[in-house]
């Protein structure tokens, strides 16, 4: 069957890999100048890092069991770095469950209140019952007020911003767990696994796996629509020229998707329009010192303009680049935010003063070379009873499918789940092959 898929992000290379194997006929589209996504890097001492921060845990079995299948898994390092919280004025240590106890911003009733919480959501197995209830409403009952507005609701809010309180308990759930399910044996600290020559290895290692198929990969070729299923129309529309094929997937977020789907496909727009996004907007610094011992600093602080400070080299030793030091601004804004719009040196002069306040020691002198990232629709929101609104693979216009992180559930997104929604569409379109092939002879398509 012909296959036509819009991005070649992870999920859309690992889509062409695998319904490769199956002896389909793929061709991939890409708008960028390269494949990867949001796995692109940047070279920083002559090695590549990405633009956008990534890690994988030790339970991430879909993408590690990938690395193995392609030869790079050795190229896989394990590290367990030191993580720090700010809040009330100070960075307090974050690692491990005596640093909980420690943690003088709560007080020793709500930190005893917030651990026996904490240990009874790792412990617990299913998520179902917390579908429909938002975190907002279950938090609170099993922490305490006290840990929740201190710890919880800042990051809530850093993450969801307007759309905190609608959040699905069940995506909490998974997101603790998963912190949880990576620590070493003795739960001192997590482990986190990073790649020597960054992830642009595994994009390599896919984008010479497909090639070696015979798939070719468009670049600079964004799709302008997808009139799919429509009478006498071609699959796609890219760059003015149509493109036919049996069936597309499109790997790209819900709002863009909305945006390419003909005028007369409106109801399965409309139902697309049900999830809301926050976008990504994160700055890589190159900096000449390094600021703390921590690799990740969740903001407790909301009057602040990022949500994490990220020291990727107190992940990944600075000689790897050099001696040069790397921190990520991370942030998550709705995609009208002006940071999305405004010029990245005004963005970084945003960040100085507040970074400061974290990290006295930081200069915006100190800044060698800076990269700012921007994705408005990078994050969908998991809201309570979302498993009744999250889309499926097989869309309702015959011949066209969805595969991105809206339906990565009730997990949060990362690479690890992009190769698992990649491989549960392979299976979905492999099994309709014959019907969509045997509909497109029919029409002459």
């Amino acid at each position: 069957m012909r296959i036509a898929i819009v991005g070649a992000g992870i999920t859309g290379l690992t889509l062409a890999y695998e319904l490769g194997k199956r002896g389909h006929a793929i061709q991939i589209f890409e708008a960028g100048a390269r494949p990867g996504g949001e796995l692109a890097t940047v070279e920083v001492g002559g090695e590549p890092v990405e633009r956008f921060y990534h890690h994988l845990f030790t339970h991430d079995h879909h993408i590690l069991q990938l690395c193995n299948e392609l030869g790079i898994g050795d190229r896989l390092l394990w590290h367990e770095p030191a993580m720090g919280f700010f809040a009330g004025g100070r960075v307090y240590p974050f690692t491990s469950p005596q640093d909980l106890l420690r943690f003088g911003y709560l007080s020793r009733l709500a930190r005893l209140r917030l651990g026996l919480a904490t240990l009874y959501l790792q412990r617990k197995k299913d998520f179902h019952a917390y579908e429909d209830r938002t975190a907002a409403e279950v938090l609170p009952r099993l922490v305490g007020r006290e840990a929740f507005e201190k710890l919880w609701l800042p990051l809530l809010r850093a993450k969801f911003h307007d759309h905190w309180n609608t959040v699905s308990m069940a995506w909490f759930w998974a997101r603790l767990l998963s912190r949880a399910n990576t620590r070493t044996p003795n739960k001192q600290r997590e482990r986190l696994g990073y790649f020597m020559g960054s992830f642009r290895v595994v994009v390599d290692a896919l984008e010479r796996a497909v090639i070696r198929q015979g798939v070719p990969i468009h670049l600079r070729a964004p799709v302008e629509a997808i009139p799919i299923g429509e009478a006498s129309s071609p699959a796609l529309r890219v760059q003015g020229q149509p493109v036919q094929a049996d069936a597309v997937v499109a790997t790209v977020g819900l709002p863009i998707i909305r945006r390419l789907l003909p005028e007369r496909r409106k109801a399965l727009a409309n139902q697309l329009a049900a999830t809301p996004y926050v976008g990504a907007c994160v700055a890589l610094l190159e900096i000449t010192q390094s600021l703390s011992p921590y690799y990740w600093t969740n903001i407790g602080d909301r009057t602040l303009p990022f949500a994490g400070l990220i020291e990727h080299t107190n992940l990944v030793g600075a000689e790897r680049y050099g001696g040069r030091r790397l921190l990520y601004v991370s942030n998550y804004l709705p995609p009208e935010h002006e940071f999305f719009h405004m010029e990245p040196a005004d963005v970084l002069g945003r960040f100085t003063t507040p970074i400061q306040q974290v990290f006295p020691r930081y200069r915006r002198e100190d800044v060698v070379q800076f990269w700012l990232s921007r994705d408005p629709v990078a994050q969908p929101v998991i809201q309570a009873g979302y498993q009744r609104r999250m889309p499926t693979y097989r869309s309702p216009i015959p011949g066209f499918y969805i595969c991105n992180t809206s339906q990565i559930y009730p997990e949060d997104r990362g690479t690890n789940y992009n190769v698992r929604i990649a491989r549960q569409a392979t299976e979905q379109i492999h099994a309709d092959a014959a019907q969509l092939t045997d509909a497109a002879a029919r029409t002459g398509v």
